[in-house]
């Protein structure tokens, strides 16, 4: 798998994460890595980042280590704890990492935290495989990206 090649298409893809300014840094075998500056208009009234903005980036992280295997993928359920406030924060960074790779499902524990690497909020993201390929002239190799 060309994972610099899948991440640049996830990136210009994303309609959504572009509006807001989240972009995936990096993508490997079920990890992903994403990056947002934060502005004023990613804030709530009380001044700290909003938990839509940080359950946003939570997907689109778990979402880009999903489809890492190459396939389009679909977000089945997520649990997410926000743990601390995002007061002054100006960046935030997400990563995923694979709990579980089936044939169908796949299941990743997300962290978001902030520019001190304070943990801002942790979930669980599960995700479908929807047996289309992200790259369709991408060769199907073996699925574990070997």
């Amino acid at each position: 798998m060309d994972y610099t090649r899948l991440k640049n298409h996830r990136n210009r893809l994303n309609a959504f994460a572009n509006m807001i300014g989240l972009s995936i840094t990096e993508i490997g075998q079920g990890t992903a890595r994403t990056e947002l500056n934060i502005t004023p208009d990613h804030l709530n009234p009380i001044g700290s980042v909003h938990g839509g903005c940080l359950a946003t980036v939570a997907d689109v992280t778990g979402g880009a280590a999903a489809s890492s295997y190459g396939w389009q993928v679909t977000t089945l359920d997520c649990s997410l704890h926000y743990l601390r406030p995002g007061l002054n924060v100006s960046r935030l960074y997400g990563e995923a990492r694979e709990l579980k790779r089936g044939k169908r499902t796949l299941v990743y524990d997300v962290t978001i935290r902030d520019q001190a690497g304070t943990v801002l909020s942790e979930g669980i993201y599960t995700y479908m495989s929807l047996d289309k390929r992200i790259l369709p002239d991408e060769t199907a190799r073996n699925t574990d990206g070997k």
